[in-house]
C-alpha cells in the first residue's frame, strides 16, 4: 500500500493551512507592487537638466555701425555672441521715423530683447513697450524724468568719471590755458560729458578757458573737423573730440609744427591717430550686456534707468602707450590717484546736464 508523506512519518511535519494561507497572500501582495510600479515608470527616463535657452538680440542703430557710440555696442554683443552663446542681429541707419517698423519685425521673428540704441528712439521705445510687456527693452539713452515700462531698461554712456580725469589731464599740462570740445547736441548724455570734462580742468588750473562746439550731428566728420580746427586757431592745444574730425584737424597743426592733443570718446581711438590721441574716455558695455543676458534667462528682467560708472568698469581713461610716455609724472600719479578716489566712492563727479559756459568761467 502506497503511503502519503504524512502516514510514513507518522506525524504532519509540513506548515499548516493557515501559513500556507499567508503565504499566498504576501506573495501576491508583492507581486501586485511591483507590476504597479513597473506599470507605473514604463518607458520613464531619469530627468534631465533642460538646456539654457538661447537669448536672441536685436540691436537698432539710428547711424554707421563704425560710430563710435555704436562700435562699443556691436563689440560688446559680438563678445556675447562667443562668450554668451547669444543670437545677435542688428540694423544700422535706421532713421527715427522707421524705428517702430524695425522693433515691431524684430518682435514679430521672435527676439528676446530688443536694444534701440538711440536717444530720438526712446518715445517709440515706449509706446511698444507698453504694448509688448513680455518683451525685454534696453533703450540706449533717453530722458530719465520720463516714465519708462517695467520691461525697459535705461542705459546710457556715464563715462563722465573719465571724462573727468581727462579734464584734469588738459588742465594740468595745457600751455595755452586754452581747451575744447568738440561734440553733438547739447543735450543731458553729451552735456554730462561736457560739463565733467570741464570741472576736471577747473579742479586743478582755475584759470583755464574751456570752449565747446555743438555740431549739431550724432555723425559728420567734417563739421567736426571745421569745428576742431577753430578751436585750435583760438588757442586750444587740448580738444576732447566726443565726435570724430578733430583728429585730422590736430594731425593738420601737427605738420604745421603744432602740437594739439586729443581725447578719444567711448572706445580707444588711439590707433586712428597715434600721434595726437593723448588718451580716451571710453565705454565698456561687456559687463552691461551679460547683466541684460542673465535677466533674461534667469525671467527676473528688473526695468529702470542703469547709471553705472567707473565703479563698475564702465568707463574708463586708457592711454595711448607711446604719447602717455610724454605725460609728466606728478599727472599720470595725480590721475591714478583721482581714479581710485572715484572707485572707492571718495570722490563723486558732478553732474550737470544742462550747458550752461557761464558756469565754467
Amino acid at each position: 500500500m502506497v503511503q502519503t508523506r504524512a502516514a510514513r512519518y507518522g506525524k504532519n511535519r509540513g506548515i499548516s493551512r493557515t501559513a500556507a494561507v499567508a503565504i499566498v497572500v504576501l506573495v501576491a501582495i508583492v507581486v501586485g507592487v511591483v507590476a504597479w510600479y513597473a506599470s507605473s515608470f514604463a518607458g520613464v527616463t531619469p530627468q534631465q537638466p533642460s538646456p539654457t535657452k538661447k537669448v536672441r538680440v536685436a540691436v537698432i542703430y539710428v547711424t554707421p555701425i563704425e560710430e563710435p557710440w555704436n562700435t562699443v555696442m556691436h563689440e560688446a554683443m559680438t563678445w556675447a555672441v562667443q562668450n554668451l552663446g547669444v543670437e545677435y542681429v542688428y540694423s544700422e541707419k535706421v532713421d527715427t521715423a522707421d524705428v517702430e517698423r524695425v522693433i515691431r519685425e524684430y518682435i514679430a521673428a521672435g527676439y528676446d530683447i530688443i536694444v534701440p540704441h538711440s536717444w530720438g528712439y526712446h518715445e517709440v521705445t515706449i509706446k511698444v513697450a507698453k504694448e509688448f510687456p513680455n518683451v525685454a527693452f534696453a533703450q540706449g539713452s533717453g530722458p530719465t524724468d520720463l516714465e519708462y515700462p517695467p520691461n525697459v531698461v535705461l542705459y546710457d554712456y556715464w563715462i563722465q568719471d573719465a571724462a573727468y580725469l581727462a579734464g584734469v589731464v588738459a588742465g594740468k599740462m595745457t600751455k595755452t590755458n586754452i581747451v575744447g570740445v568738440v561734440t553733438a547736441y547739447a543735450v543731458p548724455d553729451v552735456n554730462r560729458l561736457v560739463n565733467a570734462f570741464a570741472a576736471g580742468a577747473k579742479s586743478v588750473n582755475p584759470n583755464v578757458d574751456i570752449r565747446a562746439i555743438f555740431i549739431e550731428s550724432w555723425f559728420d566728420p567734417v563739421k567736426g573737423k571745421e569745428a576742431a580746427k577753430a578751436l585750435i586757431e583760438a588757442g586750444a592745444d587740448f580738444i576732447y573730440a566726443e565726435r570724430y574730425g578733430p583728429f585730422e584737424a590736430a594731425k593738420d597743426a601737427l605738420k604745421e609744427g603744432k602740437t594739439v592733443y586729443c581725447f578719444g570718446n567711448i572706445v580707444d581711438q588711439s590707433g586712428l591717430a597715434p600721434d595726437v590721441v593723448l588718451a580716451s574716455v571710453t565705454w565698456d558695455l561687456k559687463s552691461f550686456v551679460k547683466h541684460l543676458v542673465e535677466m533674461k534667462q534667469s525671467g527676473k528682467w528688473k526695468g529702470g534707468v542703469y547709471n553705472w560708472g567707473m565703479k563698475e568698469g564702465w568707463a574708463k581713461l586708457v592711454w595711448n602707450p607711446e604719447l602717455k610716455k610724454k605725460v609728466p609724472p606728478d599727472v599720470l600719479e595725480l590721475t591714478e590717484a583721482l581714479e581710485k578716489q572715484i572707485i572707492e566712492g571718495k570722490l563723486v563727479v558732478p553732474i550737470y546736464e544742462d550747458w550752461v559756459p557761464e558756469r565754467w568761467k
